[in-house]
C-alpha cells in the first residue's frame, strides 16, 4: 500500500515537474515575442511629412498603422501549455483568425494605395529603391494568413496556426513597413526643402 502511494505521488510530481517547465517555455517565449513586436510596433521612424506629396504622406502614415494591425493578431494567440479540447482551441483560434483577417485587410488596402500613385511619386519611390515584393510574398505565402486551403472549411478541430512561420514572416514585414517609412520620410527629393 505504501508503495503504491509512493509511486503515485512520484508519478503525480514528475508530471507536475513536467507540466512547470513546459509553462515556464510557454511562457519564456510569449515574453521573447512581445518584447520583439512591442520594439517594432512602438518604434517611430524620425522624419516629416512636409517633403511628401499627399499621395506619399498617406502611405506613410498607413504603414505606421498597418504594422500595429501586423502585432495585433500576434497577442491574440497564444499556445496552450497542455493539450486542449477542440471547443478551447476553437474559442482561441477565433479572436486571432479576427485578428488575422483584419491585418490581411489593412496590408492589402495599404498595398493599393500604390495603384492611386501619379508618375512623380512612382518615380520619388523608384529612387528609393522601394519594392513591393516582400510585401506581396507575406500577403499570399502559404500558412501565414491563412490556417488551411480552405477559408471556409468548418472543421471541429481547427488546426493551430504555425506560430513560429506566422511570427517570422510578420515580424519581417513590419521590419520592411518600418524601412519604407525610414526611406520615405529620410528622403528630400527637393533641394531647397531641409
Amino acid at each position: 500500500m505504501l508503495d503504491r502511494l509512493l509511486t503515485t505521488l512520484t508519478v503525480s510530481g514528475a508530471v507536475s515537474a513536467a507540466v512547470a517547465a513546459r509553462w515556464v517555455v510557454v511562457r519564456r517565449r510569449r515574453l521573447v515575442r512581445e518584447r520583439e513586436l512591442l520594439a517594432l510596433s512602438e518604434e517611430t521612424p524620425v522624419g516629416n511629412i512636409g517633403h511628401l506629396s499627399p499621395r506619399l504622406a498617406e502611405l506613410a502614415a498607413q504603414a505606421r498603422i498597418v504594422r500595429l494591425m501586423l502585432a495585433t493578431p500576434l497577442c491574440r494567440y497564444h499556445p496552450p501549455v497542455l493539450r486542449e479540447t477542440p471547443w478551447g482551441r476553437r474559442s482561441r483560434c477565433d479572436q486571432y483568425d479576427l485578428a488575422l483577417s483584419e491585418a490581411r485587410r489593412a496590408l492589402w488596402d495599404w498595398l493599393l494605395l500604390f495603384r492611386k500613385l501619379g508618375e512623380r511619386d512612382r518615380h520619388v519611390l523608384g529612387g528609393l529603391g522601394v519594392s513591393l515584393a516582400p510585401f506581396y510574398s507575406a500577403l499570399f505565402k502559404p500558412g501565414v494568413f491563412d490556417r488551411s486551403a480552405d477559408p471556409w472549411e468548418e472543421t471541429l478541430y481547427p488546426e493551430a496556426p504555425d506560430l513560429d512561420l506566422v511570427f517570422a514572416e510578420l515580424v519581417r514585414t513590419m521590419h520592411d513597413l518600418r524601412c519604407f517609412e525610414v526611406a520615405l520620410l529620410s528622403a528630400v527629393h527637393d533641394p531647397y526643402r531641409r
